[in-house]
C-alpha cells in the first residue's frame, strides 16, 4: 500500500496531534523530501519526537524510511495519467472522463490490493471454504456487491444465504452456528444494519469476515479476518463507483482463488453451464 493512500486512509482515526502531521505531509508531499525529521517538526509546529513517532505508527522504522516511501509515492504519481489528480467535471468530454476514471478505478484497485496481506487473503479462503453456511451482509451498493458475490460462491457448491432486507439478513444470521460465516461488507465499516448482523451471527458462534475501507472502525473491530478496499471517491461520489469497483475486485479475487484450490470446480462450473443451456433450450 502507498504511503500517501496510508496517510489518508488513517487519517480520520489520528488523533488531533497526528492529523496535523498528516495534512502537512499531505498538503506538502512533493517537498518532503528536503525535510529532516527536524526541520519538519519545526514547519509544523511539533516535536521532532512526534514525527517519529508518527512515522512508526505507519509502519515505518522511523522518519527516513517515511520520506523514502513518500519520495516513491510521488514518483510512481507522476508516472500516470494526470487525469488521476483531477475531477470529472460537467465541461469534460467523453474521451476526458473515460480516461479520468479508467485512471481512477486502477489506482483503487492497486492500492486496493496492496493494502491485504496474502497471509489475511489466505486465512479469507480458509474461512470461506470451510463454512457450512454463509449470510452475507450489505446495503446499498454493498448488497450489490455481496449478491454477486453469492452467486458466484454459489457455483462452488456453497450454500450462501443473500437477501438484500437487513432484517431477513439479521434473521439469517441468528439461524447459524459454530462453524458458519458472516461475510460482512460495508465501505465505512459503521453501517448499522451490517453491523447488525455480525453481532448476531458472533452471537450464535459463527465467523464474520469484514470488508470495508482501510480504517479503524466498528465493523472491522468484531470481525474475526479483515479485508479493506482503498477507494478516493471525491470527485466520484455519485453512487459510490470506486468503491464498488474495489470490492468487486476483492470479492472476484477470492472467488478465483477458491476455484483453483477447489478440485471440483472445473465439474461444478460445467455443470451450471449445461443447466443454463438445457433451460434455454426448452
Amino acid at each position: 500500500m502507498g504511503s500517501i493512500a496510508k496517510i489518508r486512509a488513517m487519517r480520520d482515526a489520528m488523533s488531533s496531534h497526528e492529523r496535523r502531521i498528516a495534512n502537512y505531509l499531505l498538503e506538502h508531499v512533493a517537498s518532503v523530501r528536503d525535510h529532516s525529521s527536524k526541520t519538519l517538526a519545526e514547519s509544523i509546529g511539533v516535536s521532532q519526537s512526534s514525527v517519529v513517532k508518527f512515522s512508526q505508527k505507519l509502519g515505518y522504522k522511523g522518519y527516513s524510511e517515511l520520506k523514502l516511501a513518500l519520495t516513491e509515492s510521488v514518483a510512481r504519481s507522476a508516472a500516470l495519467p494526470k487525469a488521476i489528480h483531477g475531477d470529472i467535471s460537467a465541461d469534460d468530454d467523453l474521451d476526458t472522463v473515460a480516461h479520468k476514471l479508467i485512471a481512477r478505478k486502477t489506482a483503487s484497485l492497486n492500492e486496493s490490493f496492496r493494502v491485504n496481506s496474502q497471509d489475511t487473503l489466505l486465512a479469507a479462503i480458509d474461512q470461506l471454504a470451510s463454512a457450512q453456511r454463509i449470510v452475507m451482509a450489505g446495503v446499498g451498493a454493498s448488497s450489490l456487491v455481496a449478491r454477486d458475490f453469492a452467486y458466484k460462491l454459489m457455483k462452488l457448491g456453497k450454500s450462501v444465504l443473500v437477501e438484500s432486507d437487513a432484517h431477513i439478513q439479521v434473521a439469517n444470521a441468528a439461524t447459524l452456528h459454530r462453524g458458519d460465516l458472516v461475510f460482512a461488507i460495508s465501505e465505512s465499516g459503521t453501517t448499522q444494519d451490517v453491523l447488525r448482523v455480525a453481532e448476531t451471527g458472533l452471537a450464535q458462534g459463527a465467523e464474520v469476515i469484514s470488508l470495508t475501507r482501510y480504517s479503524r472502525n466498528p465493523l472491522a473491530d468484531m470481525a474475526n479476518t479483515n479485508l479493506f478496499c482503498m477507494a478516493e471517491e471525491a470527485g466520484v461520489r455519485s453512487s459510490s463507483i470506486l468503491a464498488r469497483t474495489a470490492q468487486h475486485m476483492i470479492t472476484d479475487l477470492l472467488f478465483i482463488l477458491m476455484s483453483q484450490r477447489d478440485a471440483h470446480a472445473s465439474e461444478l462450473f460445467e455443470r451450471s453451464r449445461k443447466a443454463v443451456e438445457d433451460l434455454r433450450g426448452k
